[in-house]
């Protein structure tokens, strides 16, 4: 029995390893360099279109976290969306202008965030009671061992056959990884009816909206929640904007070629595995509060190192991004399900993914921005753009003081 709830386990965190194909080759490497570098556009136009691809996911991800809580059906989705992005980054592989890429590259978007939701709320159905942050720091450990492995399996087919073809291998790479988690963790609770059902109907989603309105407007529901949900919305203005201009900033101030950025990528990963484990253990033992707080704070070093340091240190920028985000996404979960029933852990996630998808609207625009405006002064231009993130961190920070120290936020 132990063994099978080990392989479940396995099978959950080996799709935070596929969708990292994603995540990394497309949003964060491989699309950006295409669009900007191959096809000459200018980084307002990725901005956009990832605004408006997040924009989609922010008005469905808490409609369907919540129907997904009623009607039992995460792992539906899961699938659902998961498909749609797989093939949405297959077809990236066949698209040769910019339009057709843009929007291949916003579906595939919206169904990777889509799909990440359903995942993040299957892991009560995985987490043995008391180990949820270490569950969570495992499928971060997985997902950055993902991140090596797309890099250094997708590298090669770039090299030799340009960006398209690592589109095509990231596609059909994803949806190999993924199949463990689709098939084999199954949903045992039924939803809040009490028995499965299929996806909302019109009525059921109207329902749901008015619920969701309800929740944000009731002072007495969610509350800690809702503060953590404020905090949170400012780093990851920050966070989703170093992401997704990583690889342009490394070239751009750091005169890092195309291997060079990938060693880099790949030698942070490494500290991100070493950091998705830290603080697994580490927010179980001095509790979530406190872990959160030191990662918003790392943060803020990483802004200001990354902002005023030169090569070689962007190896220094590199470990510590790593370790930021390897302890990231382990205690926002692990903190997000703490502070919400169980039975509304879909609602929570929906209710999370809204604010993040808010802040990857929000960050890269306010980036997009900036940099139009200081274009002119080239690399210096790009640090001030960057460190310009450090705002939000510290307004991050100053919100998450005001969280209550709460059971749900302790050991």
């Amino acid at each position: 029995m132990r063994s099978e709830k080990g392989f479940v386990i396995f099978s959950w965190a080996l799709y935070d390893l596929a969708n990292q194909f994603f995540a990394l080759n497309v949003v964060s490497l491989y699309f950006p360099r295409w669009l900007m570098i191959e096809k000459g556009a200018p980084e307002i136009l990725y901005s956009i279109t990832f605004g408006l691809s997040m924009f989609l996911v922010a008005v469905r991800a808490p409609l369907l976290g919540a129907l997904s809580d009623e009607k039992g059906r995460r792992r539906y989705f899961l699938v659902l969306f998961t498909l749609i992005s797989v093939l949405f980054t297959m077809g990236l592989g066949l698209s040769s202008g910019i339009f057709l890429g843009l929007v291949c590259f916003a579906i595939a978007n919206f169904g990777c965030q889509e799909a990440i939701v359903f995942y993040n709320a299957l892991m009560v159905e995985v987490a043995p009671k008391g180990r949820i942050g270490l569950v969570s720091g495992m499928g971060r450990m997985f997902g950055y061992t993902g991140a090596i492995l797309a890099l250094y399996l997708t590298k090669p087919v770039m090299y030799r056959m340009g960006y398209q073809a690592a589109f095509l291998v990231t596609g059909i790479l994803f949806f190999i990884f993924s199949l463990p988690c689709l098939i084999f963790v199954k949903e045992t609770r039924h939803g809040r009816t009490g028995v499965p059902a299929g996806p909302g109907k019109k009525k059921d989603l109207l329902r749901v909206f008015r619920e969701i309105i309800e929740t944000l407007l009731r002072k007495d529901k969610f509350t800690d929640l809702k503060a953590f949900l404020r905090a949170s919305f400012f780093v990851l203005c920050a966070i989703n904007t170093m992401l997704i201009f990583m690889a342009i900033y490394a070239g751009k101030v750091f005169g890092l070629d195309e291997g060079k950025i990938i060693d880099l990528i790949a030698f942070s990963t490494l500290f991100a595995i070493v950091g998705s484990i830290i603080s697994g253990f580490i927010s179980d033992i001095i509790g979530l509060k406190k872990a959160m707080l030191g990662v918003f704070s790392l943060w803020g070093i990483c802004v200001l190192a990354g902002g005023l340091l030169y090569a070689p240190f962007h190896w220094l920028v590199g470990a510590l991004v790593g370790i930021s985000l390897g302890g990231t996404w382990v205690v926002f979960r692990a903190l997000v399900i703490r502070l919400v029933p169980e039975e509304s852990v879909g609602e929570a996630f929906g209710l999370f993914n809204l604010v993040g998808y808010l802040a990857g609207i929000t960050g890269p625009l306010i980036w997009g921005l900036i940099l139009m405006g200081l274009s002119r002064y080239g690399e210096q231009g790009y640090r001030v753009s960057f460190l310009s993130l450090l705002v939000f961190i510290v307004i991050g920070i100053i919100l998450l003081l005001r969280l209550k120290d709460t059971a749900a936020c302790g050991k």
